[in-house]
């Protein structure tokens, strides 16, 4: 499918590591206004419209919280795909899923840790044939481990390696330990890439917004 859209350069070097054969872990951010949602939410049209009947998972730490932000990207994001909704596609506030006229659909999952479930069986068996992850610095490294392992749906099929992607500020948990710290000492492990994107980067954003941000503390 072809689509004319606008990405800034840090948005489009993901983009192409999301195609590539090698990368299975992509951590993409490190601040505020770096179009992380949008990044994520348009690789999760794009790739549902390209293989039909995939399955995909959008998570966050609540899912509430999702719905209120990550989600509002996504529809966003159809517009600009000019996808109609209940024609091209329809949303289960229900189920909390979104299902394509080609049968992909993308399944929205709390992934918070809660102590009635320590191992994650909201989850369920489900597999998936990529995920995205919103905000990773609010999920634990065993939730992203065990999202991992769900990577497996129809990937011979399309010809496909598992991947995910996830978006974060800054963040001292499994991402800082597993991606930038190895990445400014250029110790990255093949298999995972990390593609920083500050606000600065983002030649879209409001001026008013960058300069609202420089006002505000270290934190």
């Amino acid at each position: 499918m072809k689509i004319e859209v606008e990405l800034t350069s840090r948005q489009l070097q993901a983009f192409k590591i999301l195609q590539d054969r090698e990368t299975t872990e992509l951590f993409y951010g490190g601040g505020a206004g770096g179009g992380k949602s949008y990044l994520g939410c348009f690789w999760l049209v794009y790739s549902c419209l390209n293989y039909p009947g995939s399955r995909w998972l959008m998570g966050r730490a609540r899912l509430t919280t999702l719905k209120k932000s990550t989600l509002l990207t996504f529809f966003e994001v159809l517009k600009i795909f000019n996808l109609r909704k209940d024609e091209d596609w329809k949303y289960n506030s229900i189920e909390n899923t979104i299902t394509f006229k080609n049968t992909s659909s993308i399944y929205l999952k709390d992934l918070f840790l809660y102590p009635a479930d320590p191992e994650f069986d909201n989850l369920g068996s489900t597999e998936y044939t990529g995920i995205f992850l919103d905000e990773v610095s609010e999920i634990t490294e065993k939730a992203k481990n065990i999202a991992m392992s769900r990577i497996r749906y129809k990937l011979t099929e399309f010809n496909l390696i598992p991947k995910m992607l996830m978006a974060s500020n800054p963040t001292k948990n499994f991402a800082y330990r597993e991606f930038w710290k190895p990445f400014a000492e250029n110790t990255l492990q093949k298999y995972r890439r990390f593609v920083p994107a500050l606000v600065g980067d983002n030649p879209f954003i409001s001026e008013f917004y960058a300069e609202n941000l420089k006002k505000l503390d270290k934190n």
